[in-house]
């Protein structure tokens, strides 16, 4: 009869351990990219081995493992290389970058930079965040910050430096959207006008004012921002070649942007090139702008300062634009991005569909436009119930006619004679 064998010892689940010549015990585990790792020491006791792996599992599974050999890498460190990362794939348009880059400057690296990867935890983030907040930054910055850090981190995780992210379910808050205050049209002129006859300047000495040189064409920029729906950055870019006054649409294929003091040509927000109709009355003012330019080239720029260069937005917003508000009695809150407001709520008080707002306005989804201008609809609801209220009405009416049996119901049988 065969011996009964003893109390099995539980099969080890994580790492191993095994003994030394030495008589100490060097324990060791699988890495996430299957690699061993051994323990930098040796261990005089099995069990102390044993915790050493036991508290190597626990680390794994609360996400703060970091490699050994990884293990003082910084989060400054990590975030220059994603933002090196980054620029070099052409992930980003020159805007993008630069804020990124001012963000891991200002937020994430004054905070982070000397931290290493594998002591950020989730609960440190929730105090930073918090910490932001009460020292005035709006929520969108701390929004923005928290995401950027998300970002870095990431890069760690898919580097197998770190298990997950410690900004994952890290609740910031949505931050309220600014709000949309489209002009009327009667507002628009006026600011075209005030744009287009600057201010005059005194020589302080009692002398008569001198006039400033009329700018017709930041007049037409005004109108095409309002009347096309055009970013600044994509009417700075906009080239002759890429305008038809006989078929009356212009072509959106490139956008003018400031990035660390210098102007960049790059692609619209969101990679979405458009074809955007001209209004009627747009045409005769492009086709004055077009005959003050002799024998323009296709790659020419429509619109350009006194040398020739391009616009810089940063010099004709404060410059142009803003005193020309004041002068035209506008809201002194108003924003150059309220111009292209001003284009969609044209397009709805017409009657136009949300789609064909999308397409014109460059956005990403429907869910965009919605989202920013849904206010705007205040008949879309009713129409829609309506609608809704008389297919129930044709479908009821219609049942009722053709007397439809009820699913499931008895069929009536015929009486006995």
């Amino acid at each position: 009869m065969a011996k009964a064998s003893g109390p099995q010892r539980p099969r080890r689940r994580f790492g191993r351990v095994r003994k030394l010549p030495s008589g100490h015990y060097q324990a060791g585990y699988l890495a996430p990219d299957g690699s061993m790792i051994y323990a930098d020491r040796t261990f005089p006791t099995k069990a102390m081995a044993d915790r050493f792996l036991v508290l190597t599992e626990a680390e794994m599974l609360s996400g703060t493992w970091t490699a050994p050999e990884r293990r003082r890498e910084t989060v400054g460190e990590w975030a220059e290389r994603w933002l090196t990362q980054g620029r070099s794939q052409g992930q980003w348009r020159a805007t993008t970058a630069n804020r990124y880059g001012n963000v891991v400057k200002t937020h994430v690296n004054t905070r982070w930079g000397s931290t290493p990867l594998g002591d950020v935890t989730r609960e440190d983030v929730r105090e930073w965040a918090t910490e932001m907040r009460e020292a005035g930054s709006a929520l969108g910055t701390v929004r923005y910050a928290v995401g950027t850090l998300s970002r870095i981190l990431q890069l760690a995780v898919d580097a197998g430096i770190i298990l997950t992210n410690p900004c994952d379910r890290v609740r910031v808050g949505t931050p309220r959207p600014p709000e949309v205050r489209p002009l009327t049209v009667e507002d628009v002129e006026a600011l075209a006008t005030e744009i287009e006859q600057p201010e005059l300047k005194t020589a302080g000495n009692g002398a008569r004012p001198v006039g400033l040189p009329v700018r017709s064409d930041l007049a037409l920029w005004v109108r095409l921002a309002a009347y096309c729906g055009l970013r600044a950055g994509e009417v700075a870019a906009l080239r002759w070649g890429r305008i038809n006054l006989d078929a009356k649409v212009l072509r959106v294929e490139e956008s003018l942007s400031e990035s660390a003091g210098n102007l960049v040509f790059g692609h619209p927000k969101g990679n979405r090139p458009r074809a955007v109709p001209i209004p009627d009355p747009l045409i005769p003012d492009l086709r004055d702008h077009l005959g003050k330019h002799v024998g323009p080239a296709d790659d020419d720029l429509v619109f350009t300062t006194e040398s020739g260069g391009p616009i810089w937005h940063s010099d004709l917003y404060p410059r142009h634009f803003k005193p020309a508000v004041k002068r035209a009695g506008l809201s002194p809150d108003l924003r150059y991005h309220d111009l292209r407001h001003t284009y969609a709520a044209l397009l709805i008080a017409e009657g136009a569909h949300p789609r064909s707002i999308m397409e014109r306005m460059g956005h990403s989804s429907i869910t965009v436009t919605l989202g920013t201008y849904g206010h705007l609809f205040p008949s879309l609801e009713a129409e829609l119930t309506d609608r809704l209220s008389r297919a129930i009405s044709r479908g009821r009416s219609k049942a009722s006619c053709t007397g439809v049996a009820r699913p499931g119901a008895p069929k009536s049988k015929p009486p006995k004679k």
